[in-house]
């Protein structure tokens, strides 16, 4: 009996992931990650933002290619799921303003190198080579979501209010089910060796980006942290 699509995916998913776990335990267990937490929600509006866009270009993509059934899918599942996404960036704006950072700053805010790797892949992805690949993208992104417990305890450790959490909260209770909805849209596919390799290296391009963003957040801090302390001591007298 042969393996699913979405089996055969997330099995190679679990091969590429060590990097990702030892970036996400190093992250939620920093010890300064109060500090980190606004900069990190900052980062992840900009790739809550420019996934929507992404869908949107990936839709179309998809809906220029008659006569090819997996696109046909990749265009209706994505229609549906833009719907479902529908204003979580502007959820997670209110939750950042409610830290004092407000839109104008969330807005101006660079997007760290790794955001815009993670991006940058995906249209290319899409735009030439093929849009299912955003599969690839969004099964990682949503196949782990937060715990819920896991958000409460990380909340009375930053001693962050609740506020800042909302919209990762509505994730940890609905991406459960988007998941499944992927995988068997993913099962339902006919798709092509060639696909399938598109998906996994886009999974895999997906890791490392995330797991980049991570890193990145980290080194940041400690670059901020070590200039504060080379910084020249102020003359008085």
């Amino acid at each position: 009996m042969s393996l699913s699509h979405s089996n055969v995916l997330w099995s190679k998913i679990r091969l590429a992931e060590p990097r990702l776990h030892a970036a996400t335990q190093a992250f939620w267990s920093h010890p300064q990650l109060a500090e980190i937490l606004p900069s990190f929600l900052v980062q992840l509006h900009r790739v809550m933002k420019g996934g929507i866009d992404l869908m949107r270009i990936a839709r179309e993509r998809a809906l220029s290619m008659p006569g090819d059934p997996v696109a046909a899918i990749v265009a209706e599942y994505l229609e549906e799921h833009i719907l479902e996404e529908k204003d979580h960036d502007a959820w997670l704006l209110d939750d950042i303003g409610t830290l004092g950072i407000s839109p104008e700053e969330v807005a101006g805010a660079t997007p760290l190198a790794a955001v815009v790797s993670l991006l940058g892949a995906q249209y290319f992805w899409a735009l030439n080579i093929h849009p299912v690949a955003v599969f690839g993208y969004l099964i990682v992104l949503e196949g782990k979501p937060p715990v819920a417990a896991e958000l409460e305890m990380i909340r009375r450790r930053t001693g962050l209010p609740a506020s800042a959490f909302r919209c990762l909260h509505e994730h940890a209770d609905n991406d459960p089910h988007h998941i499944a909805e992927l995988n068997s849209t993913l099962d339902a596919m006919p798709l092509t060796t060639e696909q399938e390799e598109y998906i996994a290296l886009s999974a895999f391009q997906t890791i490392d980006s995330v797991a980049a963003i991570l890193e990145e957040l980290t080194s940041l801090h400690a670059a901020s942290l070590q200039h504060s302390f080379d910084a020249p001591a102020p003359a008085y007298g």
